[in-house]
């Protein structure tokens, strides 16, 4: 069976390998790419909380396809171990995103 070798489109540059405009344009969609790789990786701390608005916000953070770490009783996180940038707290009532 002859297998058909499928090339991936992010990888072929839309200008002819040569030109300055297709590398410009390949460092562009390079760029593009991390950053949209950098927001995804992002991971939001989560405390426990046996509060349901918390729990819902962060159910609702999980089906927008966000990277959740959920915390447990007594626990004083690290950041860094955890790799969380961001961490859902409770302001007026509300449960927002800020930076730790």
């Amino acid at each position: 069976m002859n297998k058909k070798k499928i090339k991936d489109p992010s990888m072929q540059p839309m200008f002819p390998i040569g030109s300055a405009a297709g590398r410009e344009d390949r460092e562009k969609l390079l760029a593009r790419i991390n950053s949209i790789n950098y927001e995804a990786s992002k991971k939001i701390f989560v405390p426990f909380s046996v509060d349901m608005k918390q729990r819902a916000a962060a159910l609702e953070l999980r089906t927008k396809g966000k990277n959740i770490e959920c915390g447990y009783p007594g626990q004083v996180p690290n950041f860094d171990e955890l790799g969380c940038d961001l961490q859902l707290i409770e302001e007026d009532g509300e449960f927002v995103i800020r930076p730790v």
